[in-house]
């Protein structure tokens, strides 16, 4: 890991700083008191780390009114923002797909034609990097790069390993966060208002769908009637080793059968297909299989949803942001390393109504975190786990729930105007695939 991203990561990021500090100038304007100013933040990592950002792009324009906000996410998570009335502008680096050169060289490309294309000659107040975690998508470099009079971001000393690949990155921002003590993502990620002068009120995450959205999924959930319930299931996930074992997924569909009447309704990407089709055989049911959806299209079937059950992924992140009832099933162990990147105290769904479970200790060498790149530590949550935490959580929803809008507390529901479902729905080739982490 550490030769890639010395060379393709932490090198340019280094230069970049040399380049900034001989040919540009910090501001040091104040920016308290609510003044005018303007953001670019850059959340080029994971569906589920542009999920968890939402309650900073809102918070900073209640901290900042009239202010412009800007934000930079790969082209796979444009469509869960564009919807964002607290976003003005949305970039994405171009996809780079040269086959002479390795992906991480190929992402080094596209961040400089996002600059060269997009930033050079622009002009804002803030660049901000809401990773606290190790840099490896070239946030730091893109801020340093743009025209920005201040820089926020995260200290290198986060973390060991972001000391280790990040060693040198702290001198590229002009406000440093220090690491702090453990908390949710979220939290830290809203802990940039704060040392911008602001005040946080709200931390709930925000995915606002449209119209179109909600019809496409009243046509797939059409079949479904008001006294059945919708269970959405996500089988997939990031890398093989959060995944749990599609046997069970069926074992536990089986057994709330027999309490529940309920529809499955399997999301995964275009990448886990397979995955969808094998539990859909495994299943020998009536089910719905969302295959490759449009993001937002997912959640609006989220939205629709008394329950989710799935893995530590991106999807899960979806579900909680459509206030859908959500149960993770998480490898990493209770008494493992709190800040490691699969801690559900770090990165578990933000959600009152969210229940994540956890081997209660590793298996085999495992220790602070599950070290094994196939499902193993995992395992050890058995079926009864997951079904038990699942009628907990269903006993809780009243006959007619509610679930209309997104982003509004007092949103109506419009779960009760779910018909049965008789019939496979499969789609192919909506959204990119296999990177749902």
């Amino acid at each position: 890991m550490l030769p890639p991203l010395f060379f393709s990561v932490r090198i340019p990021t280094l230069l970049a700083q040399v380049w900034r500090s001989l040919f540009m100038k910090d501001c040091d304007d104040d920016l308290s008191g609510c003044a005018a100013t303007s953001f670019i933040i850059f959340r080029l990592d994971a569906m589920g780390d542009v999920v968890m950002t939402t309650p900073l792009f809102r918070e900073l324009k209640r901290a900042f009114p009239g202010s412009r906000c800007a934000v930079v996410v790969q082209q796979r998570s444009r469509p869960l923002l564009v919807t964002n009335s607290y976003i003005d502008e949305i970039l994405s680096p171009p996809r780079v797909n040269l086959k002479c050169f390795p992906q991480r060289v190929n992402a080094l490309l596209a961040a400089w034609l996002l600059y060269w294309g997009h930033l050079r000659g622009r002009r804002f107040d803030i660049a901000i990097s809401p990773r606290w975690d190790v840099d490896e998508h070239l946030a730091t470099l893109l801020c340093l790069l743009t025209n920005a009079g201040r820089r926020v971001g995260y200290t290198e000393k986060a973390s060991p390993l972001k000391q280790r690949l990040n060693r040198g990155f702290e001198a590229a921002f002009s406000i440093c966060l220090p690491a702090g003590p453990v908390r949710h993502e979220v939290v830290r990620n809203l802990s940039i208002v704060e040392a911008l002068g602001g005040t946080v009120h709200d931390g709930r995450l925000e995915v606002r769908l449209t119209e179109r959205d909600r019809a496409s999924a009243s046509r797939l959930l059409a079949s479904i009637p008001a006294t059945t319930r919708v269970i959405a299931l996500g089988i997939g996930a990031a890398s093989p080793g959060r995944c749990w074992p599609l046997n069970r997924y069926a074992d536990c569909v089986s057994q709330l059968a027999r309490q529940i009447r309920f529809c499955p309704v399997i999301v995964c990407s275009v990448g886990e297909r397979d995955m969808g089709l094998g539990l859909q055989r495994l299943l020998n049911r009536n089910c719905i299989l969302l295959c490759g959806m449009p993001l937002r299209e997912v959640c609006a079937v989220l939205e629709r949803c008394h329950l989710f059950i799935g893995n530590d992924s991106g999807v899960a992140h979806l579900a909680a942001a459509m206030k859908c009832r959500t149960i993770v099933i998480s490898r990493h162990p209770r008494n493992g390393d709190p800040n490691h990147a699969n801690s559900p105290m770090r990165f578990g769904p933000h959600s009152d109504e969210a229940r994540v479970l956890q081997p209660r200790t590793g298996l085999d060498d495992c220790s602070d975190c599950c070290k094994v790149s196939l499902p193993h530590c995992l395992k050890s949550i058995n079926v009864g786990n997951v079904v038990t935490a699942a009628r907990g959580l269903l006993e809780c929803v009243p006959a007619r729930v509610c679930s209309e809008s997104t982003g509004d507390s007092s949103r109506q529901d419009r779960r009760h105007q779910l018909p049965l479902m008789a019939i496979t729905s499969l789609r192919h080739g909506a959204s990119p695939g296999g990177d749902w982490k």
